[in-house]
């Protein structure tokens, strides 16, 4: 039997992104020997909660939640909206319904960029980082007292990158595993956070230190993979491996794959709306607006999740029919996914996936992808056959893939034939088998033995 210990600041009953990699250790790891430890936050900030995914975590499981001192989601959102910095207020109107530049404006600018500037400093690399220390005694300590063999670590928060460097101190001969679903320095740095030369050389030390420490490093997609690659040509190539998000079967097995012929195309969104430049809805929302009318009255948008503040005056006042059911448990959400035509994923980046997509194909709905047709989204769907990419930059490539969309709509029948084996490449199970036989990380069941 092999001692594993996940190091995962988000666990159930938290919800969204990084919860399913996260509960996949838990259920799966079990199948290859090993015995799973957990090490969480005890009260995580986070926007979303879903106790329903805790019946997903086996029993078994020794779960440790550990003190995070930090303010709830909902007060360091206001805190942190206040104090915008100008980036994240391009093209915005002020309170006059003018960009207004007087003096009394630029020194208040000034103030707000100062105060937000120590609050990063004294918080590097994120505000999980009041947790690192509680969460490295206690990591420490189940290490040493149940004789662990292997540590992998969720990541982000990037703070966790510190307990891993610590680890490796204290542990030079302890296997570890850093699980990164987002790349640091070359995505979350630039969409959401605030740049500067100071954050960035301290945040490519402590992803450096992090990355000589682990004993491997898996990451959601070959560009992805590429890129660590490239970036620390020093280091072994097989450190670094691919090991995409996921889908739980279970989720899936009474799933209604049939369409729901309603009169109107429904076209669903799953997740959290958002209005960065990977993830906006904008040109999908502006081009249905550009259809005939008579197609455009026969579509419906629905939206099923969180919409961020910056993000609902965007889905508000169009000429098209829009239904927004909010943030819903996971389990709620993939039954409504039944009652959709079509899934729509955002996501203006080639080297990105998105949790949702793995879900999406498990439902065996057709996917209108937003995305670059060159990217790792459009490989994933042509090779299981379930979808179309449009650029996310051109609203005549949307409009296009929404009118043949709606044809295919209304000719009825199926509207793509999904590759089986393909999808199931990306079941939580094929995914953990894959990373234990990659990192070793049980030996004696390595390859199913």
């Amino acid at each position: 039997m092999t001692n594993v210990l996940l190091v995962s600041y988000l666990f159930p009953p938290s919800g969204g992104v990084g919860i399913p990699r996260a509960i996949s250790y838990t259920r799966y790891l079990p199948r290859h020997g090993c015995r799973v430890f957990v090490v969480t936050a005890r009260n995580a900030a986070t926007p979303l909660y879903d106790p329903e995914l805790l019946s997903l975590v086996p029993p078994e499981t020794r779960v440790s939640r550990v003190f995070n001192p930090e303010l709830s989601y909902s007060f360091r959102d206001r805190i942190w909206r206040m104090l915008e910095p100008p980036h994240r207020q391009k093209g915005r109107k002020t309170a006059t319904g003018q960009g207004s530049t007087s003096p009394f404006r630029t020194v208040r600018s000034a103030a707000k960029s100062f105060v937000r500037s120590v609050i990063e400093r004294m918080t590097f690399p994120d505000v999980q980082n009041a947790w690192i220390p509680f969460a490295t005694r206690e990591a420490c300590k189940i290490i040493e007292y149940n004789n662990i063999d292997a540590v992998i670590l969720n990541i982000p928060p990037y703070s966790t990158f510190k307990v891993v460097v610590a680890l490796r101190r204290r542990y030079p001969d302890l296997k570890l595993l850093i699980d990164l679903r987002d790349d640091w320095l070359g995505y979350y740095l630039v969409q959401f956070d605030t740049p500067s030369d100071y954050k960035f050389r301290r945040a490519q030390a402590l992803e450096r230190a992090a990355m000589e420490s682990a004993s491997f490093v898996s990451t959601v997609t070959p560009a992805l993979v590429d890129n660590l690659r490239s970036r620390y040509p020093d280091l072994p190539r097989e450190r670094f491996f691919y090991a995409p998000n996921g889908y739980e079967p279970d989720s899936f097995r009474d799933f209604d794959r049939c369409p729901r012929n309603r009169g109107k195309m429904v076209i669903t969104y799953f997740g959290t709306v958002y209005m960065t430049q990977v993830y906006s809805p904008q040109n999908y929302l502006d081009a249905i607006d550009e259809l005939p009318e008579k197609i455009r009255s026969e579509i419906e948008s629905c939206f099923i999740g969180r919409v961020t503040a910056e993000s609902q005056p965007c889905l508000s006042g169009r000429k098209s029919a829009i239904r927004r059911l909010g943030f819903l448990p996971k389990f709620e959400g993939i039954r409504r996914l039944e009652e959709t035509d079509y899934l729509l994923l955002i996501v203006n980046d080639p080297t990105a996936h998105a949790g949702k997509l793995f879900d999406y194909l498990a439902s065996g709905k057709p996917i209108l992808a937003l995305s670059p047709p060159n990217g790792e989204i459009a490989h994933i769907l042509e090779k299981t056959r379930t979808g179309w990419c449009a650029d996310p930059t051109d609203k005549a490539a949307i409009k296009s893939m929404l009118l043949t969309a709606y044809e295919r709509f209304k000719k009825g029948g199926p509207v793509i034939d999904p590759d089986r084996e393909a999808i199931q490449e990306y079941s939580w199970p094929e995914i953990v088998r894959k990373v234990v036989n990659t990192t070793g990380i049980a030996p004696l069941y390595k390859h199913g033995i």
